[in-house]
Parts: structure tokens; sequence; C-alpha cells
């Protein structure tokens, strides 16, 4: 519990967290960039909410007067400005910040490679083995023709199956073509997520949606679980399942890619990049090392007391909420 004093929300957008947050403030302010957000903050605020929205559009945060707020509070935001810049945000915190009062924000430290974020979803090497049996064998098919194979899974492996994984590193039971004598005909064909956790030793069953070679002829249906961007599992010696097929008759019908819908509204990401830089869109990730934010909280006269790794900014990033406090004593102790 704390007594009320005052709130500054960074980088507040239409005040979604702002109106919230002068609940428990006696004065709240919410700050953004963008005209058009304020407007529509503003336009969201009901009788009874201490909070206000100013436009800041210069680096700095002048418009405040040294020791205003009790808590400052910033998330994702500093993430879409240059690093100095954010630095020089981070120092204006701590500057308008009163004794005793917290400063609270979000950043991304490194941008996590590829490599790191699939080793930290693989499977270990045990847990890559399947049992693949075929409750339906459609034994020809048109060129081109789909068809929707019934399939029991079983785990055969040590590890839970997850059914969402972040990053795109799902499991999924997939299909290739190939020739009678086992070459590659058509790989990469259908994909079916599971539709559930699959505990070892636990049984899934899953539709697959298969599309016939374009070419008539004599083919091997093959079927293996893949755990995207990492491996199949044939790769790690778990067996696949085959049934012959042939291709014959009149060519199925080509499905049309449906029309692209046309819109001269810019899209999400723009919208949100044009509150950040003017000219040409953007919509920039930037990081500054852990160590750099403790430099520049110290150089504040701030008190680092927690970094907690939140992340706030997707499997990508490895990113930090900093809590720290402007020490000297406050009317309002938090």
């Amino acid at each position: 519990m704390f007594e009320q004093g005052a709130c500054l929300d960074f980088g507040c957008g239409v005040g979604r967290l702002t109106i919230p947050l002068s609940e428990l403030f006696a004065r709240t302010v919410g700050v953004d960039v963008a005209p058009s957000m304020i407007a529509t903050a503003r336009a969201h605020v009901r009788p009874g909410h201490q909070c206000e929205f100013v436009l800041n559009r210069s680096p700095d945060l002048r418009q405040f007067p040294d020791r205003s707020f009790d808590f400052v509070y910033s998330c994702l935001v500093l993430q879409h400005v240059p690093p100095e810049v954010a630095l020089g945000y981070i120092s204006e915190f701590f500057r308008v910040c009163r004794p005793g009062g917290l400063v609270v924000f979000q950043i991304p430290a490194a941008r996590i490679s590829d490599e790191a974020i699939s080793a930290s979803h693989a499977l270990p090497a045990s847990g890559y083995a399947a049992a693949i049996a075929f409750q339906d064998r459609p034994s020809q098919l048109r060129p081109g023709d789909a068809s929707d194979v019934r399939l029991t899974i079983t785990n055969n492996g040590t590890a839970i199956w997850k059914h969402d994984i972040p990053a795109g590193r799902h499991i999924c039971v997939a299909n290739h073509w190939l020739t009678p004598a086992g070459q590659i005909a058509v790989a990469d064909d259908g994909r079916a997520r599971l539709p559930a956790d699959v505990p070892p030793g636990g049984q899934v069953e899953v539709g697959l949606i298969v599309r016939a070679p374009a070419t008539a002829g004599e083919y091997v249906l093959e079927v293996d679980l893949v755990q995207e961007r990492i491996c199949w599992f044939a790769e790690r010696g778990s067996p696949t399942a085959r049934i012959p097929i042939r291709v014959d008759g009149v060519p199925a019908p080509a499905l049309e890619a449906p029309p692209a819908a046309v819109s001269n509204r810019p899209s999400m990401f723009t919208r949100i990049a044009n509150r950040f830089r003017r000219g040409t869109p953007s919509f920039e990730m930037h990081t500054i090392p852990r160590a750099d934010i403790a430099r520049a909280i110290s150089s504040s006269g701030g008190t680092l007391l927690h970094a907690i790794d939140d992340n706030a900014a997707g499997e990508r990033w490895l990113s930090y909420t900093y809590v720290c406090r402007f020490p000297g004593h406050s009317h309002a102790p938090f």
C-alpha cells in the first residue's frame, strides 16, 4: 500500500493503462508523441478519473519540473526509439521522480538468435520417437487431388509433445510423396498441428490433408512428424509410415488463390511506427545491454531493485523490466 501521489505513464498511447492507474493516484499524466493517440486518450476519460494526457515530441521531458512524480512507468516504448534517445529518457525519468519514488521501465537487452530459440524449445534426443498408423488407406487419387488422411499418432518418446510451442517451433504431422524406389517426388506436402499435448505413451488422432502429385504414376505417401525449424523425427531415427497410392485419371481442378484485399488504410504496424518517427514509416526494435542500463540508472542517481526477465518483446528478444527507486524520503512511500 502507498499514499496517493503523482504518476507518469510514458508512451501512454490511447490510455489503456493510464486510466486504470489514475484510480490509484491523486494525479496521473499520460505522455505520448502522437497527437492522434493523445486525442483518443482524452476522449476515453470518464468523469472522476484524475488523469490528463500530454503531447511530448521532444527527446526529453522538459515540460515537467524536477521531482514531479512518485511513480514513473514505461512499457513497450523505449524499444522503438534509438538507444541514445532511450538513455536520455531514462535519465529524465529519474529527474522527474521524487525522492523515495519508483521508476519502472521495460526495454530489450539483446536479440535472441534462431539457434538459441531452437535450442530452448527442442525436445531431448529421446523425445523424437513416434509410431504412426493409418486409419484409412486411399488407394488411388487424381493428379492434384486433395484427400483427408486420418492417422493415429503415438508418442513413443520420453518428452511431452506440446500442442502450442512458441516462436513457430510447433510439432506437426506432415508428409512427402516418394517414388516406388524411395526417392523424393514431392517434399513437404501437407501439415497438421497436434490437437492437444501428447504425453509419453499417449495417442492422438490427426487429420492430414494431402495433395496428390500433379503427374500420374505410382507413388508412396510417407507420413512423418516434424518439429518446425528444428528437425524431422525421421532424422532422429523415428520410423515413418508409408502406403502406396496410384495417381491416375482426370487432373483435379487447380485451386485459385483468393484475391488480395485492397485497402488504402495503413497496416497496424505502420500506424504504430508512425508514432515514433516522421518520414518513411518503419517499425524498428532497439536493444540496450543490461549493463548499460544499470550504469544509466546509477549515473541518474537511481538504485536498481530488480531486473525482471519479462518476455514482453516476444520470443526473439531478451527483455527486462527494470524496477528502480530514486533514493530519499518521500511523502508517498511504496
